[in-house]
């Protein structure tokens, strides 16, 4: 079992927030002035590197550099919060370098997703720290409204408000139950399957998402974390945005979103649990924010997540 939660302090007006780039590299340079910018009008100082990263392939920067970088932020007192630059690919290879003991000295709320939840579910098996799901700095400029009331208020203190979406569909369950909330990107997750990194699932509520999958990989990833056990003691499961590689009709769209669902209740091993499906995050331009770590309570009766 991961340690006890432990909840970051709030964010106020003039707060000093950190862009850590742990994953892949800047491809759009508007885009991240675009987010900086609205960092700033929200009322927080954004603390980035001048000459920003230097890129290595598909990485922001080598292992060692994006590590540093991270516990550095960590470490530096001036800053409150960190942003991550964008998700992509490369948490797994710096999981081992990154410096636990200021992570429980100096809890603060690390925000993104897509591979981000790697480091997050990673960083709250071993210390407790409960992070916040939500919107990289590079996808801020393309969010809704909504999604970026919820990011602030998510960081200045309102982590905890109920989530109500009509687009929710619930596809099995009843009542009510309570339990941290895990999870992230499908396709993400997977790749801790098998190492020294995995996290438990069991007695939580699991959160999944994932973009620009074929319909066969998903199955394929569903499958094989069901045949690897980590659906059989879970407490609840939302399932938030998918979406095909290609566009294409909304009714392709549903189909596809309708295909994911049926296969996930196929393999379900508790026909009693409840399982939601199109819950708003993921890889879109609604992807609010939510805290994970935290106790969620899935109340089906109205259809809300609520926090504590």
């Amino acid at each position: 079992m991961p340690p006890k939660p432990i909840i970051p302090s709030s964010l106020k007006k003039g707060d000093l927030l950190g862009v850590v780039a742990p994953a892949g590299q800047l491809t759009n340079e508007d885009l991240f002035h675009s987010g900086v910018q609205i960092l700033t009008e929200m009322g927080f100082e954004v603390k980035f590197p001048r000459e920003l990263w230097p890129g290595m392939d598909y990485l922001s920067d080598c292992d060692d550099n994006r590590a540093n970088e991270l516990n550095a932020f960590f470490r530096d007192s001036d800053v409150k919060g960190l942003v991550s630059m964008r998700g992509g690919y490369g948490c797994l290879r710096i999981l081992d370098k990154i410096n636990l003991d200021l992570v429980t000295a100096n809890p603060k709320f690390l925000i993104g997703f897509s591979d981000i939840t790697v480091l997050q579910n990673f960083l709250y098996v071993k210390t407790g720290l409960v992070s916040l799901h939500g919107p990289t700095l590079t996808s801020l400029a393309s969010s809704s409204r909504e999604t970026l009331e919820k990011f602030h208020s998510s960081l200045t203190g309102q982590w905890s408000r109920t989530i109500y979406d009509r687009s929710i569909v619930q596809l099995q369950g009843s009542g009510r139950i309570s339990a941290p909330l895990i999870g992230g990107n499908l396709a993400s997750i997977v790749t801790l399957l098998g190492t020294k990194f995995d996290c438990p699932w069991e007695d939580c509520i699991l959160f999944l998402e994932d973009i620009n999958e074929p319909l066969y990989k998903v199955d394929r990833m569903l499958t094989q974390l069901s045949v690897a056990g980590k659906f059989d003691k879970i407490k609840g499961v939302l399932l938030g945005n998918f979406s095909q590689p290609k566009d294409g009709s909304s009714l392709d769209e549903l189909r596809y979103k309708e295909a994911i669902w049926k296969r996930f209740l196929e393999i379900c091993p508790n026909r009693q649990i409840p399982v939601w499906g199109d819950f708003p995050s993921g890889h879109c331009n609604h992807n609010i924010t939510f805290p994970l770590g935290a106790m969620a309570t899935m109340d089906c009766n109205h259809s809300t997540l609520n926090f504590k």
